[in-house]
């Protein structure tokens, strides 16, 4: 069935801001949970949100990778086990669940791109307690779909293209990697995708990754930022090796998007012209 009214865990976030804009923009009527108000963690709160919903969409996320590896039990009681209650409360309900994941349940050391049946292998704690939701939503027995994301961008919310201008206005000079390669993906595509694919006449469940058409490295992808604007700091190329994190980055983050395509009759647009659409709002 396709769906009129629909709750969002997160609408104050990247995603969940540009989410609750077209979503209105389309004519739906929508319920946004957000902090500090809303807490994820709060049974009582999940039930309360979930109640008299039609559809659930959960952007709601533990997201500092580095803190992560020092705050293991908080992120994974957010990306974990949250999820897991909240598909709990949602089968009882019998209220379907779309979630938003990520990349960072990969290793990133596969050749090509990744489909939605490569195993995961999470190298970090953020990776590790993400598909833990992943898992414990699929093991609460609800309807669901999972979404996986990577190297998102919007106007709400600090994100690679927010940081590296930032940095120019610091610095003449800037060292960029060039081993991570992805696909830079605007909310607002994203939230497209994710409204479609509510409105379809049969709730579409199991996973889907999502991203912009193409791949580029940070590198090039700073390059062409850069070009864009006309911005004057110079960049070099560099490995990840060369920054100490506390947590690990999956090198490879390029998805096959072929199923997610299909079930859309459409192909992403690529990750040049999000950019340059995103550029030209000014937001940023």
């Amino acid at each position: 069935m396709a769906f009129q009214t629909m709750t969002i865990l997160g609408g104050k976030g990247m995603l969940g801001t540009d989410l609750v804009a077209t979503t209105k923009k389309r004519g739906f009527d929508v319920c946004v949970y957000d902090l500090p108000e809303f807490d994820i963690t709060d049974d009582k709160q999940l039930e309360a949100a979930v109640s008299g919903s039609e559809v659930i969409v959960n952007c709601v996320a533990y997201t500092n990778v580095d803190h992560a590896e020092t705050q293991t039990e908080l992120a994974n009681e957010i990306n974990g086990y949250a999820i897991g209650r909240l598909g709990q409360i949602a089968k009882d309900a019998g209220v379907p669940v779309l979630h938003i994941s990520t990349d960072f349940v990969f290793d990133g050391t596969k050749a090509a791109p990744y489909d939605e049946l490569d195993k995961p292998n999470p190298i970090s704690a953020y990776g590790g307690s993400k598909r833990l939701g992943e898992t414990r939503l699929a093991e609460s027995g609800c309807a669901h779909c999972i979404v996986r994301l990577q190297w998102s961008y919007g106007k709400q919310g600090v994100n690679f293209i927010t940081k590296i201008l930032n940095a120019a206005k610091q610095r003449d000079l800037l060292k960029v990697v060039d081993d991570q390669v992805g696909s830079p993906t605007h909310t607002v595509e994203i939230a497209k995708v994710i409204l479609d694919l509510l409105q379809m006449k049969t709730f579409p469940t199991g996973i889907y990754h999502c991203a912009a058409g193409g791949f580029v490295s940070r590198y090039e992808m700073s390059r062409f930022l850069f070009d864009m604007l006309g911005v004057q700091t110079k960049i070099e190329p560099c490995k990840t090796a060369d920054f100490k994190s506390a947590a690990q980055r999956p090198l490879n983050s390029r998805f096959d998007c072929t199923k997610l395509e299909t079930l859309l009759g459409r192909s992403m647009p690529t990750w040049q012209e999000m950019l340059k659409n995103y550029l030209a709002t000014g937001n940023f």
